[in-house]
């Protein structure tokens, strides 16, 4: 049933849409302070110092997981079975667009996620490293931004003062620059004009839908796919 959520307190809007995104976003900053403090690139250093992301991603992960089900009765997320189809397809031609500079060669594969290097190939260390970096990839980013992103900021570019009193998917110029550009920032400069396309057909999308479900879904299907991606290639400088 295509039902509305009911309306969120001025509470439940920061408590349920901000707090999420600026915990995730803590751990980033503090990853970014470890690797210029804590972190040891040599060949004697242990695992957990040579490559703190490889802990500090899944202690991420697991406290945002924890922290977002704790506040999931005051998520608004509804969608009817078509407006999520439409997310999934979305998902499925913003990932795609995001993809082709990768495929075609554009951008160096260099970097990114490789556990194999930091554990070795035979350590069992390696599926529990991906498995959970899938999870952070399609289950917790996809809530986190899209609650801030269409949940929050949008609706606070309409009305700073009662941002809980906007409904979902308004639409404003203001709106429309400010989710779609922050969205681009928060990605790597390669990323730029590919972020700004998927950004541009997320904000669409919940204009369209007046609904956040279809647009976690289309941020969770198209991180899945980069994912398998990344993995089959390989190429880790995807995530």
């Amino acid at each position: 049933m295509d039902k509305a959520a009911p309306p969120q307190s001025d509470a439940a809007l920061y408590r349920c849409c901000v707090l999420p995104f600026v915990l995730f976003i803590a751990f980033n900053l503090l990853l970014f302070v470890l690797e210029g403090t804590f972190a040891w690139d040599h060949p004697d250093a242990p695992w957990w110092r040579r490559a703190p992301e490889m802990w500090l991603y899944p202690l991420q992960t697991l406290v945002c997981a924890g922290y977002l089900r704790r506040v999931r009765r005051g998520i608004p997320l509804d969608g009817s079975l078509g407006s999520c189809l439409l997310g999934v397809l979305c998902g499925v031609v913003g990932i795609g667009i995001w993809l082709i500079p990768y495929l075609a060669g554009w951008v160096p594969n260099e970097g990114g996620f490789e556990p194999e290097r930091v554990f070795g190939d035979s350590s069992a260390a390696v599926p529990v490293e991906y498995a959970l970096r899938f999870m952070r990839a399609a289950l917790v980013v996809p809530f986190v931004e899209e609650l801030f992103w269409r949940g929050f900021l949008m609706r606070w570019c309409v009305n700073r003062d009662f941002p809980q009193d906007v409904p979902l998917g308004t639409h404003s110029p203001l709106a429309y620059i400010a989710t779609t550009l922050g969205f681009m920032l928060v990605h790597v400069t390669a990323d730029y004009p590919a972020a700004f396309i998927y950004g541009s057909i997320a904000y669409w999308l919940v204009v369209r839908t007046k609904r956040l479900m279809p647009v976690v879904l289309m941020h969770a299907v198209a991180n899945l796919i980069m994912g398998i991606v990344a993995v089959a290639w390989p190429m880790p400088a995807l995530w």
